[in-house]
């Protein structure tokens, strides 16, 4: 009898051992995703509402929703799996067979506090308070049948407003390459004030689903200032929240999609297709084995392709052509066995897939911004003559005319913008409904017509409600301008989410403050006003290094970056000068009242730091990808990350898809465009300016409409700096629920929707179906003539 309680313990003692010591975290495993079990035709995991009769999906092609049932394959990150399928070519020659598969799956269970310290901890555990009572772990269960509501295509209900306190007054700022903390802080600044109201909303949409409920109650987030030698206790911590993963119709979803073979410091999506050109530095670690610096992905058929060029690119600027090329300006210092950059002005053509250097602008240019004028030029604006800070403000912009594609034009900057900027890094710069252009670098701004280079006004400073908030690299922010609709007669807002304190180091927490402002045109003044001014909102989390993507129904997703640091590269050792990585993207609802329009979705496990992009693809999810500083960074909260497997740089790329994404029986789809707008030589159909333009479509119930259509420019987008992010809002003149057919009005004027490439998007409320692309006429030459692969330096593919 004592032999046998003798083994009992021992087997109970053996069995406690292994259960202390935990499992090793698996990204993904080879099992069925279960997350898409109750997403079928009904939608979402919803009960179909009495009274709504089911008609045909229509031209939903599958590729968007995984299949239920279908097996996960496990997806290796090294080297040797990257090449595994090598000989596997596809129609483009790209390769790399790999399932997508969930990258976010579970999430930690235990909330930490993290205590701002001026030093990294020693341990990835800090020491912690006792932690407050849990949240709920799921929020309320909607109606099966809500009630009718009046029509809102661009918007859900408001959720409830959100705890907000007035931030504390940063001490005094200092030099950022200075990494001694800061002085001690003294008295709060005066309290924000109220915003003015927000601009026309655009028509409404039908009542069914009703909109996600708000995130889980979550703390008011700290420190305020980020400053080092605040005490740890009460505001002065930051908490990193818990979002449930489980439910993508509330939260949104991560999906692991594939190990590319450059990383996407810089992407664009490339017009007419499903392919994203990607840019980076030269790097030794490419899975592949490959030194290639470009290539670009395909998101249909999930493969990687590497194009041959040995122009050094990194850290250029870059937008889309009118004739849907991408433009590459500038980039970086010779390397070994690349060549100077630096002047460099290129198209990566859509027809060939290869990168052609045209010619070179007058002065070298390092993190320069390229702007898309309605006439078809393109503006190059700030960069400096090497890489670094202090290496030489640019004075002045370059205009890049196709119809002379080999010889610039020079323009003065302002005197306002050269001096109260610090370098001219990637410039924000949006065109407005008149023509002229919103310039905005770091915490100055001004409004300018930008082919003669004369500045019609001044922004107002946004000291008074964002005291000390700079927005330029290394205290990188990240903005949009929101929908230009008929229902907000065209009246852009832009607004800047994140940045850095001025005095800002390695350790020193980010704004938090999202910085709003409406810019209104007096035609027969002939001037601008801004209402009160900028309006100063907080985000659940602090960020610095964002990307905010405008999604079709207006509303948009901040993700990436960190929530500590800097953007650049430690002193020594070349890795990020940025901590704690923000995993949470932030849905952000322009139409929402003032203190409610955050809310938090689920997070990935993957960091994007520096050098981390994402861009809109054409079924309206968000293509996440790059940060080529990923290897030694803070993260004290334990469990639930996936590091990088190849040290610095990332090469998986994923994709985010938001809540509304989910709702697959409201989806609009298009199933044809008008025959008499094709156009042979593009394969694009034409829409005309304020001309009639008809499609047909399809709807799951009979009783659901289109309520609105928008036109979605695509995104050229790198250093949280999207050149070339658009969503105009169009009439819908004629709809016909009972053949389905559908009339649009095209844009009224060039200036409101430059000329060019853009997706059209059919709403049914928040919710949207996949695009059709459509291009907007214009006057510019085309380049196809400069764009033959005799011209290009290296232009021949190779598949990996």
């Amino acid at each position: 009898m004592a032999s046998l309680v003798l083994a009992l313990l021992v087997s109970a003692y053996i069995a406690s051992l292994s259960f202390s010591s935990g499992a090793p975290f698996r990204l993904l495993a080879t099992a069925t995703d279960k997350r898409f079990a109750p997403i079928y035709s009904s939608g979402a995991g919803r009960k179909t509402s009495p009274g709504l009769t089911q008609l045909t999906v229509g031209r939903w092609s599958g590729r968007q929703l995984p299949n239920a049932k279908e097996d996960y394959g496990t997806l290796e990150f090294t080297a040797s799996a990257a090449n595994a399928k090598e000989d596997a070519l596809d129609d483009d020659g790209g390769s790399g067979d790999v399932m997508e598969g969930a990258s976010s799956i579970g999430e930690s269970r235990d909330r930490r506090y993290l205590a701002t310290t001026k030093h990294p901890p020693s341990s990835p555990t800090p020491v912690r308070p006792s932690p407050p009572p849990r949240r709920p772990q799921s929020p309320p269960r909607r109606p099966q049948s809500p009630p009718r509501r009046p029509p809102s295509p661009l918007r859900s209900p408001p959720p409830p407003l959100l705890p907000s306190r007035p931030p504390r007054k940063p001490p005094s700022p200092r030099p950022p390459s200075k990494p001694s903390p800061p002085p001690r802080r003294t008295s709060p600044p005066p309290p924000m004030p109220a915003p003015s109201p927000s601009s026309a909303r655009p028509p409404s949409q039908p009542p069914y689903p009703p909109g996600p409920p708000a995130s889980p109650p979550s703390p008011d987030y700290g420190p305020a200032d980020g400053n080092p030698n605040t005490p740890m206790a009460g505001e002065d911590l930051v908490t990193l929240p818990t979002v449930p993963d489980n439910q993508p119709d509330v939260y949104g979803q991560w999906v692991l999609k594939a190990v590319g073979n450059i990383v996407a410091i810089h992407m664009s999506l490339i017009p007419g297709t499903d392919k994203f050109f990607f840019m980076e530095r030269p790097s030794g670690r490419h899975p592949d084995k490959s030194n290639n610096i470009i290539g670009y992905y395909n998101y249909i058929t999930n493969r990687f392709t590497n194009v041959n060029y040995t122009d050094s690119v990194f850290c250029a600027g870059h937008t889309v052509t009118q004739d849907g090329h991408v433009l590459v300006v500038g980039g970086h210092i010779a390397k070994p066995g690349y060549s100077d950059g630096l002047k460099g002005v290129r198209i990566f053509s859509r027809r060939t897939l290869t990168l052609h250097r045209i010619t070179n602008m007058t002065f070298p240019r390092w993190y320069p911004t390229a702007t898309l004028l309605p006439s078809g030029k393109v503006t190059i604006m700030g960069g400096t003559v090497l890489p670094g800070s202090g290496t030489g403000k640019n004075p002045i912009y370059e205009i890049w005319d196709p119809a002379n594609p080999t010889s610039l034009i020079q323009r003065n900057q302002s005197a306002g913008l050269v001096a109260k900027t610090n370098d001219i890094y990637y410039p924000n710069t949006y065109v407005l409904p008149t023509g002229d252009l919103f310039v905005l670098c770091n915490n100055f701004g001004e409004i300018m017509e930008p082919v003669a280079g004369a500045v019609r006004t001044t922004l107002p400073s946004w000291s008074n409600v964002a005291k000390g908030i700079f927005t330029e690299y290394p205290f990188t922010g990240t903005s949009v301008m929101l929908p230009l609709t008929p229902e907000n007669n065209y009246t852009p807002e832009v607004v800047y989410f994140g940045g850095q304190f001025s005095y800002g180091w390695i350790n020193t927490t980010a704004s938090r403050l999202a910085l709003r402002i409406k810019v209104t045109y007096d035609p027969e003044a002939q001037n601008y006003t801004f209402g009160d001014g900028w309006s100063a909102e907080k985000m659940p989390l602090p960020r610095v290094m964002g990307d905010a993507v405008v999604l079709p129904n207006g509303k948009v997703v901040v993700l990436n970056g960190a929530v500590k640091g800097l953007a650049g590269d430690g002193a020594s050792g070349g890795v990020a000068k940025a901590n704690e990585p923000n995993l949470w993207p932030v849905l952000y609802d322009p139409y929402t009242l003032y203190g409610g329009r955050m809310r938090l979705m689920s997070r990935s496990r993957i960091p994007r730091l520096y050098h981390s992009t994402a861009v809109l693809t054409t079924d309206g999810s968000i293509l996440v990808a790059g940060c080529d500083r990923c290897d030694k960074y803070w993260w004290t909260t334990p469990g639930g990350i996936s590091k990088s497997p190849t040290s610095f740089p990332e090469y998986r790329i994923e994709v985010f898809r938001p809540p509304s994404w989910f709702n697959v029986t409201a989806k609009p789809q298009i199933e044809s465009l008008d025959p008499e707008t094709w156009d042979p030589e593009d394969k694009v159909n034409v829409m005309q300016y304020g001309e009639q333009f008809a499609l047909t479509y399809s709807m799951f119930y009979a009783t659901h409409s289109v309520t609105a259509a928008v036109l979605v420019s695509p995104g050229s987008t790198t250093h949280s700096t999207n050149m070339n992010q658009r969503v105009v809002g169009l009439e819908i003149l004629v709809q016909d629920m009972d053949s389905r057919r559908l009339v649009l009005k095209g844009p009224p004027t060039i200036n409101i929707a430059p000329p060019g490439w853009y997706m059209l998007f059919l709403l049914n409320g928040d919710v949207y179906g996949q695009s059709a692309w459509v291009r907007l006429p214009g006057d510019a030459p085309r380049m196809d003539s400069f764009l033959t692969p005799a011209t290009n330096t290296a232009a021949s593919t190779r598949s990996s």
